[in-house]
This record gives C-alpha cells, sequence and structure tokens, in this order.
C-alpha cells in the first residue's frame, strides 16, 4: 500500500486536484441519477396506479357514459365461470391536497383483482360493511399515512375543470395485506357503498375480465348478439404499453441532459487528471528508477482511479437521489397536466438506474484516463523528469476523430432508417465534434488576437498567456462550449416548440366558444346529454356548431386517437391539410402529421382501428398537422354518439356565454378560444420547468469547471506569477490578469458556441423530433438564449478566475 500513499499524498498539498478530479464526477452523476430515477419513478407510478385498478385483468368493457348494473348481472348470470369484476371509481384530494383513487369493487368476489388483495385460495380478506362510509387500505399504506382503523377522514371529490365538488368523510373500517401490486394511495370499498357515495345508483364506470383470447372473442361475440343496440367493445389492458408513450418528448429531453451532463463531468475529471499527470512526473520518474515497473504503475494509478471514482460515483448517487426527491412534484405536476391526475407521486429507487450510475461513472473515469497514464509511463525515467510539465498535446488524432465523428453523422442524417438512435448520435456526435475542433479555432482566433491587441499591457498579456496555456485549459474550455451550446440549442428547440404550438393554436381555435361536460369522477371525459346539446343547438345566437369526441383506438396493435367532429365550413379552415383532401364518405378519415412520420401511414392507405366503437377500416385521404397528440390521430367526420364537446360560432358570443352560464351554470364548462389558448401554453410551460432547471445546472456543472481549471492552472503558474511580480507587476495587477484570461475565455468560448448551439437546435427540430414525435418544428431564432449565454459566460469565467486568483496570488 506504501506505492498508493505515495500517489494519494499528492492530493494532500494540491487539495484543488482532488476537488476538481471529484466535482465533475459527482455533478455529472448526480444529473444521470437524478434524470434516470425521475423517469423510472414516473412510468412506474403510472404502470402502479392503473394495476391497482385492473390487477390480472386483461381486458375491459368501459363505454363512455358508464354501463347498467343489470348488464354485470346479466352476464355473470349467463356465464357463471365468467372472470369478472365490476368497478367504480372517483378521484379524490385529501386536506393536504394529495390524490387518491376511491375504487368501488365486489370485495367478496374480487375476481381479476385478487392477487392484488393477497388473497389465498384458503382464506379471504374478512371486510365488514357496517357502515356507509367504510374504507379500506393496504396495512403498509395505512401506517403509512397515520391512519387508524375506526378515524375518519375528510376528502374533496370532483371539482376539476369547473366541475362542482362535494365533500365526502371516509372511516377506515380496516387493513389488508397487498398482494403482487403495492396499493398505494387507493381507498377500496364496496360497490353497494361507492355507488351513493359517487352519485352513481345502478351505474357501472366499467367491467373488467380476465379472458383468454378466444374467451374474448366469444364474449364480444355474445355483446353483439344480446346487446346490438349499445356500442359495447371490449378493450385490452396494457398499463406497461401506455406508460411506454408517458411524457415521451420531456424523458427523451431528461435523458439526453442526463448523458451531457455525464459528458461534461467526464470532461472535466479528464481536465483534472491532466493537470495530475503533468505535476506527477518526477514521481512516477521515482517510482520507477527505485525498481516498480511501469505496468506495476500503473496497476497503483488503476486503484486510485477507482477509488476517486467510487467515491465521487456513490457521492454523485447520493447528491442525484436528493435532487430526484425534490424535482419529483414538479416532474409529477407536469405529466398530470398532460395526462391526467396520478395519486402515487413517490420518488422509488431503482437499482439498475443506480448500478447504470455506478458503472458509466466509474467505467468512464478509466476510459477516460487510462490511456494517458498508459502513454506517459511508456516514457523513459530520464523523459519523465526532463519532459515539459504541459499536458501532451495531439492535435492531429483530435482532427481525425472529430472527422471521423461528422461522417458518421452524416451517414445517420442520410440514412432515415436509422431511426431515433441515429438523430441522438446524430446531436451527441455534432456537439462532440465541434468541441474538439474548439481548440483549433482558439488558437487561431487568439493568435490574431494577439496580432492586433492594443490597450493596456494587461489585455495583452492575458492574450498571450491565454493563448500559451491553452493546452491546458482546453479540456474545461469544451466542457463549456459542450454546456453553452447545448444551452442555446436545447432553448432554441424549445422556443421553436412553443412558437409552432402558438400558431397551431391560433389556426385549430377557430370557434367563438368551446363547450364541454365536467370531468366525471372517475377522471375520464364526460359527454353532453341529448337535451343539453338539443338546448345549446338551439339558441338563436348559435350561427354554426360542430360535435366533437375522441376515443382511444389502435393500429397494428399501437395506442392513436380516433377524433370525430362534424366537418363544417367554419372549421375546415383550422385544419389546413399538409397532403391530401378532405373526406367526402363515411369510411375515408384524414391522419394527423405524427401518425403519418412515426407510423408511415400513407395518403390511400387502408387503416384496420379497432376501438369502443369496433373494428373498422379507413382509407386515409389527407393529412393535417397537429400537436395534440403524439400517438397520433385520426379525424373522422361525426357519426353519431356521446359528444364530448361542441364548438360554438356566434355573431355576439359575450351574450351567448352570459345566457348558457345563466341557463346551465356548473353543468357545463364554458370556454372563450383565448382561455383555451392561454391555458395550453401554460401547460406547456409547465412541463418544460424541469428541463429548464437541469439544463441551468449543467452549465452550473461547466462553470465549476473552469473555475477549478483556473484554479489549478494558477498553482501550476506559481513560479510564473512571481517572476512577473519581481519584475514589477503587482499582485492586484496579476489578479487582473487571471479575471481577464477568465473573462476573455468566456466570452470567446460563448462566441464559438453560438452556430454550434443554432447547429444542435437544428438537428433537433429537423431530424430528431421528427423522427422521435412526428412534429414537424418551425425553426425560431430565440435571440434571447444566444444574447443570455454571451452575457453569461463572460462574467461567470471572470468570477471563477477572480475567486482563483484570490487563492493562487
Amino acid at each position: 500500500m506504501l506505492p498508493l500513499k505515495a500517489l494519494l499524498r499528492l492530493y494532500r498539498s494540491h487539495p484543488w486536484l482532488l476537488l476538481m478530479s471529484l466535482a465533475g464526477l459527482v455533478l455529472g452523476v448526480s444529473l444521470v441519477v437524478a434524470i434516470e430515477l425521475l423517469n423510472h419513478s414516473a412510468r412506474t407510478n403510472f404502470v402502479a396506479a392503473r394495476s391497482q385498478l385492473a390487477g390480472e385483468a386483461n381486458y375491459r368493457l368501459a363505454p363512455a357514459g358508464g354501463l347498467d348494473e343489470q348488464l354485470y348481472v346479466q352476464l355473470v348470470t349467463s356465464q357463471p365461470a365468467l372472470d369478472a369484476m365490476p368497478q367504480l371509481h372517483g378521484w379524490l384530494k385529501d386536506e393536504e391536497g394529495r390524490s387518491f383513487q376511491l375504487l368501488g369493487m365486489d370485495l367478496f368476489n374480487p375476481g381479476p383483482l385478487r392477487q392484488l388483495l393477497g388473497a389465498q385460495p384458503a382464506s379471504e380478506p374478512a371486510f365488514s360493511l357496517n357502515r356507509a362510509d367504510s374504507i379500506w387500505l393496504a396495512a403498509p399504506e395505512a401506517a403509512r399515512l397515520g391512519w387508524q382503523a375506526g378515524q375518519s377522514r375528510r376528502f374533496v371529490l370532483g371539482g376539476s375543470d369547473g366541475g362542482s365538488a362535494r365533500t365526502l368523510t371516509l372511516t377506515l373500517a380496516g387493513t389488508f395485506e397487498p398482494g403482487a401490486v403495492p396499493m398505494e394511495r387507493l381507498l377500496i370499498t364496496d360497490i353497494g357503498l361507492a355507488q351513493p357515495l359517487l352519485d352513481k345508483a345502478g351505474r357501472l364506470d366499467r367491467i373488467v375480465f380476465k379472458l383468454s383470447d378466444a374467451e374474448a372473442r366469444t364474449l364480444q361475440a355474445t355483446l353483439q348478439t344480446d346487446y346490438p343496440n349499445q356500442p359495447l367493445w371490449l378493450e385490452p389492458i396494457s398499463p406497461a404499453l401506455d406508460a411506454s408513450q408517458l411524457g415521451d418528448a420531456l424523458a427523451l429531453n431528461l435523458t439526453a441532459l442526463s448523458l451531457l451532463a455525464m459528458a461534461v463531468g467526464l470532461f472535466l475529471v479528464f481536465n483534472a487528471q491532466r493537470f495530475v499527470q503533468s505535476v506527477r512526473r518526477p514521481q512516477l520518474a521515482q517510482l520507477i528508477i527505485l525498481g516498480m515497473g511501469p505496468s506495476r504503475v500503473l496497476r497503483w494509478l488503476i486503484l486510485e482511479l477507482v477509488i476517486l471514482a467510487t467515491l465521487g460515483t456513490l457521492l454523485g448517487v447520493l447528491l442525484g437521489s436528493l435532487l430526484a426527491l425534490a424535482l419529483m412534484g414538479q416532474l409529477t405536476q407536469a405529466l398530470a397536466d398532460l395526462y391526467g391526475p396520478n395519486p402515487i407521486d413517490l420518488l422509488r429507487l431503482s437499482p439498475v438506474s443506480l448500478l447504470k450510475a455506478l458503472l458509466i461513472g466509474l467505467f468512464g473515469t478509466l476510459a477516460a484516463n487510462l490511456p494517458g497514464w498508459w502513454q506517459l509511463l511508456r516514457q523513459s525515467p530520464l523523459e519523465l523528469r526532463a519532459g515539459s510539465s504541459r499536458p501532451p498535446a495531439h492535435p492531429w488524432r483530435r482532427r481525425v476523430l472529430a472527422i471521423a465523428i461528422l461522417l458518421l453523422c452524416a451517414l445517420c442524417l442520410w440514412l432515415p432508417q436509422t431511426g431515433l438512435s441515429g438523430a441522438l448520435f446524430i446531436a451527441g456526435g455534432w456537439l462532440l465534434a465541434m468541441a474538439l475542433w474548439l481548440p483549433d479555432a482558439l488558437r487561431g482566433l487568439l493568435g490574431w488576437l494577439r496580432r492586433r491587441a492594443g490597450g493596456p499591457l494587461t489585455a495583452r498579456l492575458g492574450v498571450a498567456e491565454t493563448l500559451y496555456h491553452l493546452d491546458r485549459t482546453a479540456i474545461a474550455v469544451m466542457a463549456l462550449k459542450l454546456a453553452i451550446a447545448a444551452a442555446i440549442g436545447i432553448g432554441v428547440m424549445v422556443s421553436s416548440f412553443r412558437s409552432s404550438v402558438e400558431i397551431w393554436l391560433g389556426q385549430r381555435l377557430a370557434a367563438d366558444l368551446y363547450v364541454t361536460a365536467p370531468k366525471g369522477v372517475a377522471g375520464n371525459k364526460g359527454t353532453l346529454s341529448d337535451a343539453t346539446l338539443k338546448t345549446l343547438l338551439a339558441n338563436p345566437l348559435v350561427s354554426a356548431a360542430s360535435r366533437r369526441s375522441v376515443h382511444p383506438a389502435r393500429w397494428q396493435g399501437q395506442p392513436i386517437e380516433w377524433a370525430q367532429m362534424d366537418f363544417i365550413p367554419q372549421l375546415k379552415a383550422a385544419y389546413p391539410l399538409l397532403a391530401g383532401r378532405w373526406p367526402t364518405r363515411p369510411d375515408e378519415v384524414l391522419a394527423s402529421e405524427p401518425l403519418t412520420v412515426r407510423l408511415g401511414v400513407k395518403v390511400g392507405q387502408t387503416l384496420a382501428i379497432s376501438g369502443e366503437q369496433g373494428p373498422r377500416q379507413f382509407t386515409v385521404t389527407g393529412v393535417y398537422q397537429d400537436y395534440g397528440s403524439d400517438k397520433g390521430q385520426i379525424l373522422h367526420a361525426f357519426e353519431g354518439g356521446a359528444v364530448q364537446s361542441l364548438a360554438l360560432f356566434s355573431n355576439d358570443p359575450e351574450q351567448l356565454a352570459d345566457r348558457l352560464r345563466e341557463r346551465f351554470g356548473e353543468q357545463l364548462n364554458l370556454l372563450s378560444a383565448p382561455a383555451i389558448h392561454s391555458a395550453a401554453l401554460k401547460v406547456f410551460d409547465q412541463t418544460f420547468v424541469v428541463t429548464e432547471l437541469l439544463k441551468l445546472l449543467i452549465l452550473g456543472i461547466a462553470f465549476v469547471g473552469i473555475g477549478s481549471a483556473f484554479m489549478v492552472l494558477g498553482l501550476a503558474r506559481r513560479g510564473e506569477l512571481q517572476t512577473l511580480q519581481s519584475l514589477g507587476l503587482s499582485p492586484r495587477h496579476c489578479r487582473q490578469l487571471l479575471v481577464w484570461q477568465g473573462a476573455g475565455l468566456g466570452l470567446l468560448t460563448a462566441l464559438l458556441a453560438l452556430p454550434v448551439g443554432y447547429g444542435l437546435a437544428w438537428v433537433l427540430i429537423e431530424v430528431v423530433n421528427p423522427r422521435a414525435f412526428g412534429w414537424r418544428l418551425a425553426f425560431e431564432a430565440a435571440p434571447l438564449h444566444a444574447v443570455t449565454a454571451l452575457l453569461l459566460a463572460p462574467v461567470c469565467g471572470a468570477l471563477a478566475s477572480w475567486y482563483a486568483a484570490r487563492r493562487v496570488v
């Protein structure tokens, strides 16, 4: 262990080398861990919440408007072996604002939900229906909430989207041990108690079944035969598939940011180890002279790197877990705005995510630094002792690697079949290649400034010193350029996305007033009754109207949306076609742009669609732009059935809205186009708040790296600074020299990062988004991001170098 102690003694005399080595790794790993945990928690919570309602069921019968309970009675009496469960479902909030699910079910015959209740074949959970407000909780959940049996708590039912809210007082009648799925934030009660609680006497929200494919076909045929006048269609249940679509745009941005943070962190670790190599040359020469072979020295260096990487990674895992905990509420709110409420907002520690972070931190550190150490140890002891303390530079290797990366990016761009992986490689490769070219660009720019420089001595000396020490600061500057370019690129992409959505909303919201029914307590879209529709359409102030409904459907196993509306002339202008024509027959539909780009649907193609209305075949006649669904959507002429919303046109929309509010009160939601426009943009901004926060953290990592680089550089230049002071330069002027260097290097890096950032924005807009989501965005320059980078980079560079100057001068 003596050689290891000798190697580690360096960090005692140069603690900034240790801090710089750990800082990049800790911050990079922390963002990887935080984002991995956030993505994993969001998807796991989504699946858990849906699985709690489905159990082992794989089919459901859930028509809009619910079901009469007599249908369930008839099904189970005619088919005694049918494994089915009737359900009622409501969203509740407690006094602390936490969301809960209230599930009404047959407690004495759980059917497909049997394993969720931990029931054994010989022992069913004991339930006693002695109170009308009785509910049951899983024992671990009751303990976590501190809710004792016999205690009552108050909840609010409904109240979202303008619907009326009711207060419910529920009493915990008992607990049970959960089975296959943790029953989190789930209150269960008997369906006979749930009906009066949810004000749904004699009604069901859904029936779930556990069926084989053959049984499902038989049951579907029975439903069509026995109930020909009701659109009753079985839907497959797949919570995992639904979760795969959960927040894909947000998850993609977060994952890309985490990988970028890790790349920036590894750049900083590599930069610190280059300084360590420079300072350690005499020590390595001494160890070899004393009889320790280069391979043995390398083994001790590997052990040192493993210790540093393990320490940094473990600290990063801890910091990342805390960061994920702090951001979990923000992410949950963003996903709730997009996909509706989810009662489970727990941060879940994933062993796979933590192991991935450990492997990335450990192997990333070794891969970044071992080649340099091995190359250094191949020199003789005399070369090590006499060699320059400056880090070795291999410009031709950098240039060849940059050219190779750009060629691979061009190949992925030329071959669309490389898909999303190829698009992400183009984005990452572009950033990396431009970072590798940065030292050459800075050297040329600084050389030009040196030849034309005038002004005070400090400024001229700062340019010359920056150019001379560029090999030492190059890696930290590369990391800074990566972070600035990524911040600009992602910022421009989000701004372009927002601008495109704003223009799209301006086109789409053509009606004067939009009418919807309040959402049901089960969270599903409400429907307008026939009487309400007749009253609305008979109003003399209504000049035109279009009915609309949107239902889930599947095409080739992929979830899509099946939208129906009246194709009135006033609304056709709100759907400008990108290709094709408007449908003229009942079996013709329009396809949204994401459906054509992501799933390859083409004009003239026939689609076999399955949904609540049953299987249908449609021919695609045109394509329209849509940012409302990344799953893809077909638009069909309204044929009848439940109406979820109504678009009204009027010459006096304000008077119309006043009359409808006076007539219907809270029974309807009345929204003007500007109100919907504002609410949609608010949801958009909320969705990308987490992205903006993490983008700032990555910039912080890069500026920490610049500060650490200047600190270590100052330590290495103490002799030079003492020489300058002996020549008459005061300590104040020496500090000014370092500050000028930091500000100038930050400004030049930001200037060179601008074209790289806009190039990244082009890749994200024109390549990544179409391949990932099928959206084509209008490019917006968004100069505010560029101006912010040009202002922040020199200021932060100056502050970092000023702090370093105070420590070394």
